[in-house]
């Protein structure tokens, strides 16, 4: 699984996929995800349920669908309207080993809009997945 954004919302191995694919700090990325998930009253059913397939990402509750914009605009990679940060993004992984998976998630990806700023994050994450 190479999803990008190091964010990637199978929730349950989103800090995971956050140290390991961004080289971000763990502790830093489990502290950002679980204050998320808490902020937005995530509860480890609603993460079991998401990543058994009992829940379809496309019936996703909203507070799962806003832990995931809360995780990009707390990233610096979403502002608070829910418009993808590109450049950022590309300058961020400028130098990595996912330069080019990055790229191509976001020339898949960043156009993918929802109903709202929370829908939008959740469902460039869910494009970002697919495509890996």
């Amino acid at each position: 699984m190479r999803a990008t954004f190091a964010l990637t919302l199978l929730l349950g191995c989103l800090s995971g996929i956050l140290a390991q694919q961004a080289n971000i700090d763990s502790s830093v990325s489990k502290e950002l995800v679980t204050d998320c998930l808490k902020e937005n009253g995530v509860t480890p059913q609603d993460l079991a349920d998401l990543q058994s397939g009992k829940v379809k990402a496309e019936d996703a509750k909203d507070n799962v669908k806003c832990s995931s914009q809360c995780i990009l605009v707390k990233s610096g990679f979403m502002d608070s309207t829910g418009k993808l940060l590109t450049d950022k993004i590309k300058s961020y992984y400028a130098n990595s080993n996912f330069k080019d998976v990055i790229e191509k998630d976001l020339d898949r990806c960043s156009a993918v809009k929802g109903a709202n700023a929370c829908d939008t994050a959740f469902k460039i994450l869910s494009c970002s997945q697919a495509a890996n």
